[in-house]
């Protein structure tokens, strides 16, 4: 049997020359994919090949007998297209990047649509939503809390300043949670390590936790420090310690912390002030981590100064991860006018908060997180102070 073979980019292309060639009543045989090109693999291009016979033809070999008839049921019993069509390493890896390129743009276009074309709210909700932008809260974490707030709300609530703030509170609440209180009574002490970078407040920190009388009450509190690598730093802290009438002991190495920590056996809060650690210094961190090792503490605060970017917290966050932190404590809120934003770093650290510090006096300066402390940093947003009349910016003297 005579048969002919056409070939086109498409199977509706290679079809057409089929029945142009051999009219409509032609046969198609076989199907298939082929590659054509150089050998280069960026020159080749998949094509589609028709094998195809007259009917007449396909009618003399149907007289000759079972050798066509076995001829044509090997053709016919081939797939007209591969299943699983094979493709070079560099084709797939093209493919597999356009796709995940497709799906990254999707994503974008799909945040675009959800926090640029927000829905007509009511004037209760805009307000609220307005006031969570400018406490610092991440814009589009407020934009999701705001429609959720549409959806669930009646129609009466959402004319409810009080219902509005009530609902923001309790979803805010699952993400920023307030820290346990201490245990009432233990067999051992209560260990409770700050760490940080430097400057973020830890050994101000801890001097006024164990100072301050409303913050652990009459429970004997002694002070452990591994801070030698600062200057000054240990006779600062022994200079507190005998002034404030507290047991305090230096540790240079880990193994000395099991020795450290049996002779302060009798304290009930052992507090642990720690040498500070930059984010751009990993070997710091790790020494800090055979440290926290030794000392096994029940807590490990990571202090950080609320007057830094949140952008700069929330990576410190994930640095200090390695130390093993299981708190959130914050120092300096009185040089911040609005605090909304350390909502933004409470939600990337995934740790409740303990303890919010302001000013620099040692009682009643340091008090317990709370959930009105979270009514209060997405409700205040004070505006920057003006500069005073009486001060004159320009240097130019006043007769020149």
């Amino acid at each position: 049997m005579r048969t002919y073979k056409f070939v086109a980019p498409t199977m509706k292309e290679a079809l057409a020359k089929v029945k142009k060639e051999l009219g409509e009543d032609a046969l198609i045989i076989k199907s298939e994919k082929v590659t054509a090109g150089g050998a280069l693999a960026f020159s080749k291009r998949e094509l589609i090949e028709i094998t195809a016979s007259t009917p007449e033809e396909v009618k003399a070999d149907l007289q000759g007998g079972p050798e066509f008839a076995a001829t044509f049921e090997r053709a016919l019993s081939q797939p007209s297209m591969p299943e699983n069509p094979t493709r070079n390493d560099a084709d797939i890896s093209h493919l597999t990047n356009e796709v995940s390129r497709l799906r990254e743009d999707l994503v974008e276009i799909g945040k675009y649509f959800r926090y640029n074309n927000l829905p007509i709210m009511p004037r209760e909700l805009t307000r609220l939503w307005e006031g969570l932008g400018k406490s610092g809260m991440d814009g589009r974490w407020a934009t999701d809390m705001a429609q959720e707030a549409l959806i669930q709300l009646a129609a009466e609530e959402l004319i409810s300043p009080a219902a509005i703030e009530q609902y923001v509170l309790s979803r805010l609440s699952r993400v920023v949670k307030p820290a346990p209180q201490l245990p009432l009574r233990r067999a051992s002490a209560y260990k409770i390590a700050l760490v940080g970078t430097p400057g973020a407040g830890k050994t101000t920190l801890l001097q006024k936790l164990a100072s301050d009388p409303q913050i652990y009450g009459k429970r004997k509190v002694g002070l452990l420090s591994i801070d030698t690598h600062r200057m000054a730093a240990v006779e600062q802290l022994r200079a507190f310690a005998r002034i404030a009438g507290v047991p305090l002991e230096v540790v240079f190495q880990p193994e000395q912390c099991a020795d450290a920590l049996r002779r302060l056996a009798a304290c009930e809060v052992i507090l642990m002030d720690t040498f500070g650690c930059s984010v751009s210094e990993p070997h710091r961190l790790l020494e800090l981590r055979q440290f926290m090792d030794s000392l096994d503490p029940d807590e490990v605060h990571l202090v950080m100064n609320a007057s830094v970017r949140d952008e700069d917290l929330v990576h410190t966050s994930r640095c200090f991860r390695e130390a093993g932190t299981t708190h959130l404590s914050f120092t300096r809120l009185d040089e911040s006018l609005r605090h909304g934003f350390l909502l933004n770093v409470v939600k990337a650290a995934e740790r409740p908060v303990a303890w919010l510090s302001r000013g620099q006096g040692f009682v009643g300066c340091t008090e317990r997180f709370t959930p009105e402390h979270l009514r209060l940093w997405i409700a205040h947003s004070e505006p920057l102070p003006e500069p005073s009349p009486e001060i004159r910016l320009d240097p130019t003297p006043v007769n020149a």
